[in-house]
């Protein structure tokens, strides 16, 4: 039987008290912006995991990718003794799995120690109990057979999720074989990228107007310094005092306090349908409406003053909010993130959620901006 949601103004209230975490200390323009050039770098490739429990692949399934893979680790000199296209998948003790590693955007160093994700790419249950065969691993750039390794991953693997056994993790399972450092200043000019949650024209402004009030970098510059490009990103120019240490000037910039509070933007709902994510901004409000999705009914009271739907396009409003309406009580517009924690309490799966989310976005309904994101 469809579950319906009555959404009471005190529920309204209880949901929606957030606690503003800027608040509590100054804002500085290292909360807003990454620098650009500072971005993650994966580096992968397949490999073998040996010592399962019968819960590894059957080769005879993809014998083909089963010898590439140990055509690659014999070219790299990396060998599992014992261990041949015929023999992989006999028992069932031995997967094929795609070995995965993300280097920090700050970069890192040839011998620093890495975690790397381990994924079954056959048919294997469970990695539970394995253990990956030195595996040389490059970028998704370098996969010939003249590519030049960058790490070198192995180690026993652990799960995480007891719901995800064919997905493991080697815990500083990986030591570079090469140096990572970004480039971050190009031809003396600091990108700084806003990231998503804040990008908007307003802010830009605001971040380039901290920069060029910060007094250092103010008394070496004969003009502004930095200069909003659009409503993602803020170039500011290298001073010829900091090229000897470009690091202080990055501090400088990142140190500096932007005044004000946080700009005034359009509220988000931003969706990861892949992973299932939804962040919802405190603001995001939805109009008077009622959606029906599978088992749940979203029934949506109406905001102070505004008049109700057609009967052809909603159903009836809950007559209670109406009654408070008319003893001039203070009767708010239903905030999304209320409407979430009910569907949540009622133990919606969060396909479910989206579903609802996109049908308010398709009506119009949502009052703020709803982003789909990968």
């Amino acid at each position: 039987m469809p579950t319906t949601l009555k959404l009471s103004l005190t529920l309204l209230i209880c949901c929606i008290l957030t606690v503003n975490a800027f608040a509590q200390q100054p804002l500085r323009v290292e909360h807003f912006v990454r620098i650009k050039g500072q971005e993650e770098t994966v580096i992968h490739q397949y490999g073998i995991v040996s010592g399962l429990n019968g819960t590894g692949d059957d080769v005879r399934n993809y014998a083909p990718t089963t010898h590439m893979i140990l055509q690659q680790m014999s070219r790299s000199g990396l060998q599992v003794p014992g261990l041949d296209a015929r023999g992989l998948g006999s028992a069932r003790s031995n997967a094929l799995v795609k070995v995965v590693v993300t280097i920090p955007g700050t970069g890192a160093r040839s011998g620093d120690m890495l975690d790397c994700t381990v994924v079954a790419i056959g048919g294997a249950s469970s990695l539970a109990g394995g253990v990956l065969s030195p595996t040389l691993l490059t970028t998704p750039f370098q996969q010939d057979e003249n590519s030049v390794p960058l790490g070198m991953a192995s180690g026993k693997i652990t799960l995480e999720q007891a719901a995800s056994p064919s997905v493991g993790r080697i815990v500083n399972g990986c030591r570079l074989t090469a140096d990572f450092m970004h480039p971050y200043i190009e031809n003396g000019l600091l990108t700084l990228v806003i990231r998503r949650e804040h990008a908007h024209h307003n802010m830009a402004n605001r971040i380039a107007e901290a920069i060029n009030n910060n007094v250092e970098l103010q008394a070496l510059s004969m003009e502004p310094p930095a200069r909003a490009i659009n409503a993602h990103s803020v170039i500011v120019r290298m001073p010829t005092n900091y090229f000897a240490n470009p690091m202080e000037f990055v501090a400088q910039v990142m140190d500096a306090e932007v005044l004000g509070g946080v700009p005034v933007r359009v509220p988000r709902v931003i969706i990861n349908e892949r992973a299932g994510t939804i962040a919802i901004d405190a603001d995001v409000e939805v109009r008077p409406t009622l959606v029906t999705h599978r088992n749940f009914i979203a029934d949506i009271p109406p905001a102070e003053g505004e008049e109700e739907a057609p009967p052809q396009q909603f159903l009836e409003i809950d007559t209670d909010t109406r009654f408070r309406q008319m003893n001039g009580e203070n009767v708010n517009n239903m905030k999304l993130r209320a409407l979430q924690a009910s569907l949540n309490a009622l133990r919606a799966a969060p396909a479910e959620v989206i579903d609802i989310i996109k049908i308010l976005h398709q009506q119009g309904a949502i009052v703020g901006d709803v982003v789909f994101v990968d």
